[in-house]
């Protein structure tokens, strides 16, 4: 009998090992190459964007994720958006049915796809869409959005984005990028920029608790 129960117990925890080793290849992660482009990465500037994807139909302003940006046009399905102070992108939005990213991921994925490819995502409403958001281990400013269509839940278009979320990101977007080289360090005492109204802002950083706006 003991024998028998030893038998059932090795038994019930091989098919546990089992099951968690099935679950394991079921669930996918973030890999670096999801938060890009056909070579584009958030951050490149607009040169090396159309340097890798040609030159743009246009350029024109437009608000995305409440943030105004300047936004170079290569046909109605895709967008790359970039922050109008610095020229670095900051955005780009494809609806393109045949574009396909990782593992084939592509407009009609449905939720299980996402989750084989990419692991488990955020939930994020916006203007009334509801993305599916993955952060980047690596940079966590740096996000894919992936709009769902609302009834049948699979994906309608891409956004690659590095704009705000919260408002903490949005308070440190605002304040944009201080030029380095003005206060000579690496890591300056003096920091300010343009926020994204165009108002000028500054402060001193006396130590590493206490910093003084100015």
């Amino acid at each position: 009998m003991k024998k028998f129960s030893v038998c059932i117990l090795i038994c019930l925890l091989m098919m546990s090992i089992g099951s968690m080793a099935f679950a394991a290849k079921k669930t996918g992660s973030l890999q670096p190459e999801d938060f890009a482009f056909k070579g584009v990465a958030l951050g490149d500037t607009s040169a090396v964007m159309q340097e890798k994807l040609g030159e743009p139909d246009f350029d024109t302003e437009i608000v995305v994720l409440e943030q105004a940006v300047k936004c170079y046009v290569y046909s109605s399905d895709l967008k790359v958006c970039v922050d109008p102070r610095t020229e670095k992108v900051v955005a780009v939005l494809c609806k393109d049915k045949e574009y396909k990213a990782r593992d084939g991921v592509s407009y009609g994925a449905t939720r299980a796809k996402l989750m084989k490819t990419y692991g488990k995502a955020d939930k994020e409403k916006r203007d009334g869409n509801l993305y599916y958001v993955y952060r980047n281990p690596e940079d966590e400013k740096q996000k894919l959005m992936l709009q769902m269509e609302p009834v049948d839940y699979y994906v309608e278009n891409f956004l690659l984005t590095s704009l705000p979320l919260t408002e903490e990101e949005t308070a440190e977007y605002e304040m944009g990028e201080f030029p380095t080289e003005l206060s000579g360090e690496e890591e300056p005492k003096l920091s300010g920029g343009f926020n994204s109204r165009g108002e000028w802002w500054a402060a001193y950083k006396v130590n590493d608790h206490v910093t003084i706006g100015i």
